[in-house]
């Protein structure tokens, strides 16, 4: 027997109703659609009485932030995956609570890969995800829109960090490895590439295919064909020759 996720809809838009709910029959037989709200005031009625499991999530609402919507539960009994048609920064910070989101218009395959990844998380009964709402909401009430804290998710589970407390991440084929302050290494499943957008917005520089660094932590350059770096840590990291020039403007 299939298992079946409760889901409502949470959109101030009609048409967008009908276009993700037409996806959902079509191509999500396991979600069970029982419910649709306009604004954050009707989903919070509307979970509190239904209490689905997925929460299908517009970001721009009329009468709020879609975020506002964590503000009435001390801890989130559902799942969330937020639907956007362009906010970046949103988009970003989404990603740094390792949530997870559909751009519109929304593309099947990734509805289904979304879909797919909630049911496992559901079937699993797996904690409260209140740390990365928090992470989320943190980021998204600061004010210089640089974002402070991020969620780190290895196979031991996530560890929220606050972002002036990365040194470095290097590549690992298709996993990174994130180096803190405090000596740690997290190894996170996914490519460094899939973090470059976000670490950039916290000062981190590519100095190197292999390598993103915070600049901030950087303690000397070393001259040379590419040069290396020597990190507040006494850790060396290299650069690229085609990375030099661009590196030292930026050091400058």
């Amino acid at each position: 027997m299939t298992f079946q996720i409760r889901s409502i809809l949470v959109d101030d838009e009609q048409r967008h109703h009908d276009i993700l709910g037409k996806m959902l029959v079509t191509f999500c037989p396991n979600v069970s659609l029982i419910g649709h709200a306009f604004s954050i005031n009707e989903a919070v009625s509307l979970i509190k009485e239904e209490k689905p499991e997925l929460v299908f999530l517009d970001i721009e609402m009329p009468d709020g932030n879609g975020f506002t919507l964590f503000d009435y539960f001390e801890e989130p009994p559902f799942e969330v995956i937020f639907t956007t048609a362009h906010d970046l920064y949103a988009i970003n910070a989404i990603k740094y609570a390792a949530l997870d989101y559909l751009l519109k218009p929304i593309n099947i395959q990734e509805l289904k890969q979304s879909v797919e990844r909630a049911g496992k998380i559901l079937a699993k009964q797996a904690p409260s995800r209140e740390g990365e709402y928090q992470v989320l909401k943190d980021n998204m009430h600061i004010q210089d829109r640089k974002f402070t804290k991020i969620a780190l998710r290895s196979s031991e589970g996530i560890d929220f960090v606050e972002a002036n407390q990365l040194l470095h991440v290097e590549a690992n084929h298709v996993y990174s490895n994130f180096y803190l302050v405090n000596g740690k290494k997290i190894m996170v499943s996914k490519p460094l590439g899939d973090f470059e957008p976000l670490l950039e917005s916290c000062n981190f520089f590519r100095v190197h295919k292999s390598h993103m660094v915070n600049l901030d932590h950087i303690k000397k350059y070393i001259k040379g064909k590419g040069g290396y770096l020597i990190l507040t840590d006494g850790s060396h990291v290299d650069v690229s020759v085609r990375k030099k020039e661009e590196l030292l403007k930026r050091l400058m």
